[in-house]
């Protein structure tokens, strides 16, 4: 049990590590786009395309340092907010296992959704916005069910 949870979290290890740097390319392409669209606007003397180039290159700046700085922490959160004495035997090692998958998914999903806003935001949108930061809070919403669910469990199977 403990080996297949080991390899589902380093297949999730290897996508976070996929989804991360191909966040940091579209970031910087985005920014890269952000700065060329200010500079034509300068030229053209347009402040209105200057202002919305730089609003749009640190929204996308803004959003990806979320994805990429918040996903870690949240991981780390989740395996951290489970109680040490949560009972013993089977059903204390389940709930870990169980919090660090769903700890993992979390910080996978959350950075998904950042990737997704960042894209949305170098094309010049926010319609998903709003349900990245919805599905980032059924992420958090997810980790603090694990951990309140674990030491319940183990109260009522009278584990310990």
């Amino acid at each position: 049990m403990v080996e297949v949870t080991e390899l589902v979290l380093a297949v999730l290890r290897q996508a976070w590590l996929a989804l991360a740097g191909t966040l940091v390319a579209v970031a910087g392409l985005a920014m890269l786009s952000q700065v060329l669209r200010a500079a034509a606007g300068s030229a053209l003397s347009a402040r209105l395309f200057v202002w919305q180039a730089i609003s749009g290159g640190l929204s996308v700046l803004i959003l990806a340092l979320f994805g990429l700085l918040g996903a870690p922490l949240l991981a780390q959160a989740a395996q951290h907010a489970l109680p040490e004495s949560a009972g013993c035997g089977p059903v204390a090692d389940l709930g870990a296992l169980a919090a660090a998958l769903i700890a993992a998914l979390a910080a996978l999903r959350l950075l998904g959704t950042a990737f997704v806003a960042v894209v949305w935001a170098s094309a010049g949108s926010s319609a998903s916005l709003s349900g990245a930061l919805l599905q980032a809070a059924e992420a958090v919403f997810g980790v603090l069910l694990v951990a309140a669910a674990t030491p319940i469990a183990a109260h009522f199977l009278g584990v310990c």
